[in-house]
């Protein structure tokens, strides 16, 4: 295949995962039109302070910490997402750290590559291919939001390698064939190409009841503190999930 036509399976695959993970091309004549865009090359902090005020004054009783790990989940889920459909469909990695996000009011959905480069290789190359960028393009709106409050590293590890094996579960939704067996094997190489402890994998459990594994996460997304909102199914504060 052309690499157009990677893209294409690209776009039309992500779209199948959710409407929301909409992806294109820059096209010059929609620029003007075009929402706001997050991009390595550029000092994001506004753009992102934005984000996280409108959250604020959506849920105002949620608290700070719901409004800053909301906000840093937005900024990570499309490219985590990418990197799967890409690597475990495609079979090829796009240049993810240079793409952009748009942000619409208190959302980020929809990507654009600027770059039809492809690299190609085994699950393991492509894996800490992709892993050196999305450090890369994290850091930077780590390096971001840092500039109007407080954000530690260890708080954006724990979201990251939540991140990293919910997508591993999903895989075994689109991709029913492929085993728990080796899905634990490339939970164990996503989380060693982002430098993250194996500790992560004890998040993975075998469902007795559909024999496919389920995610009990180490981190709390805290949406329940938002008015109406329960706790969600995979949450350690969940009851169901107490060891």
């Amino acid at each position: 295949m052309r690499n157009s036509e990677y893209f294409e399976l690209l776009f039309q695959s992500s779209k199948e995962v959710t409407p929301y993970l909409n992806g294109h091309f820059v096209n010059q004549t929609d620029c003007a039109h075009a929402d706001p865009q997050l991009h390595i090359s550029k000092n994001n902090s506004e753009q992102i302070k934005a984000l996280y005020d409108r959250l604020s004054k959506i849920s105002p009783e949620s608290g700070k910490a719901y409004w800053l790990t909301r906000t840093w989940d937005l900024l990570c889920w499309q490219p985590v997402y990418i990197a799967f459909i890409s690597i475990y469909q495609l079979r090829a990695l796009p240049n993810i750290k240079e793409m952009s996000q748009e942000i619409k009011a208190d959302f980020v959905a929809g990507y654009t590559f600027h770059h039809s480069d492809l690299t190609f290789g085994t699950n393991e190359h492509l894996i800490s291919s992709v892993a050196l960028q999305l450090s890369e393009l994290f850091s930077s709106y780590r390096e971001d939001i840092s500039q109007w409050t407080r954000i530690r590293p260890g708080f954006t590890h724990h979201l990251l390698a939540d991140g990293l094996l919910n997508c591993i579960v999903k895989l075994q939704t689109y991709l029913p064939t492929l085993s728990n067996e080796y899905l634990l094997e490339q939970a164990k190489l996503w989380l060693e190409a982002f430098s993250l402890p194996n500790k992560h994998l004890s998040s993975l459990q075998i469902d007795r009841n559909t024999n496919q594994l389920r995610l009990v996460r180490t981190s709390c997304c805290l949406v329940y503190k938002c008015d109406g909102r329960k706790l969600c199914p995979d949450c350690p504060r969940h009851p169901d999930n107490k060891r």
